[in-house]
């Protein structure tokens, strides 16, 4: 098995390389790139004591990360890259992951007629494929978790370490798969991490299929191999999109353990209201399924977003959301436990501003 994986790396850049080229061409340079954002967030019922926190929040729509882009013209179409990225808190000044210094990209690959392959850290197809949603990033949950507390995480894999992964396109069509290697000896696929995608684009009008699977034995206790299968789309009505999608996620039980489930929908509409501002909503609910620990509530979450665009590189936004589950389980609108709501209703309120470079 092991050769066969290697072989599966060997054989794509044997083919890119054999292609012809002329004589080598000088490097294309460096490119150094990023993004800041940073905000100031309202949360009430926040923490086992029910108050509320305000506090400086690295991150209201998307992470705020450096990275680095060096590419190599090989000839005949082809070239050569190394991708570095970092996140960061900007609140802080300090990592987004303290042990992983390139915590979002750190990979080589090739690039060509025939796609994209590269090696190392990535994200996920899964993660490079999931865009139907009109807000995504924080105050959003078609990404990340259902929100629930007591070692629950129903979300799709994110970035993955010792990846190889491929993307390719043809027409309106594109499509990708990467593998992420377990590196266990004697069980080639013990830690393994797997997604697949395939997307179409039309004119505005959009569909996207996934699929991804975590071989981990470490998800929670009593559960191994979680896995994710989603659908989402946008179509556009007049100047208005329109975004729905749904989730499926799988965690196996361990010695006779039910299957834990959960059915995850969304719905969402973004609405330019003149040329500089525009306005997001969303809905997201979880139908939880042998729920462990208590926990067997269902939940919701309403969030809006209102952006002023000041240049093609700068905006400031607004985003309020409230997230509640009927049976008053501890729930959250953010990914932060220690701030989830123990009476399972939680207002947050985030205005910010994010600038890319």
């Amino acid at each position: 098995m092991r050769n066969t994986l290697l072989l599966g790396v060997a054989l794509p850049c044997a083919a890119f390389l054999s292609l012809p080229a002329p004589a080598m061409a000088a490097p294309q340079g460096v490119t150094l790139y990023g993004l800041i954002d940073v905000g100031v967030e309202y949360i009430n019922n926040a923490g086992p004591d029910g108050g509320a926190i305000l506090r400086m929040h690295p991150g209201g729509r998307s992470t705020s990360h450096i990275g680095m882009r060096a590419e190599e013209d090989l000839g005949g179409g082809n070239k050569a890259f190394v991708h570095l990225e970092t996140g960061f808190h900007p609140d802080t000044g300090g990592l987004a992951v303290p042990a992983s210094f390139f915590n979002r990209q750190a990979n080589v690959g090739i690039e060509g007629a025939y796609g994209r392959l590269l090696v190392g850290r990535s994200e996920s197809t899964t993660g490079d494929f999931m865009l139907n949603d009109a807000l995504a990033n924080n105050y959003s949950w078609s990404g990340v978790s259902t929100h629930l507390r007591g070692g629950r995480r129903d979300g799709t894999l994110g970035r993955i370490s010792n990846l190889i992964k491929y993307q390719g396109s043809a027409g309106r069509y594109k499509f990708g798969a990467s593998y992420g290697l377990g590196e266990v000896a004697g069980q080639v696929s013990a830690g393994a991490k797997y997604s697949a995608a395939l997307d179409y684009r039309n004119d505005g009008f959009g569909w996207t299929l996934t699929y991804d699977r975590d071989n981990s034995d470490t998800l929670e206790p009593g559960y191994s191999r979680a896995g994710n299968v989603s659908l989402s789309g946008v179509l556009p009505i007049g100047k208005m999109k329109t975004y729905a999608g749904y989730r499926r996620h799988v965690k196996h039980g361990i010695g006779g353990r039910p299957d834990r489930r959960s059915d995850f929908v969304w719905l969402g509409v973004a609405v330019p209201l003149d040329e500089r501002n525009s306005l997001s909503l969303g809905y997201y609910h979880v139908d939880v399924r042998n729920e462990a620990m208590g926990l067997s509530g269902n939940p919701n979450l309403l969030a809006m977003r209102l952006t002023h665009t000041m240049s093609a590189r700068t905006d400031l936004y607004a985003t309020l959301a409230y997230a509640w589950v009927p049976s008053g389980d501890p729930i959250g609108v953010g990914n932060s436990p220690r701030l989830y709501a123990e009476n399972g209703r939680q207002t947050g309120l985030n205005v910010g501003m994010r600038h890319r470079f």
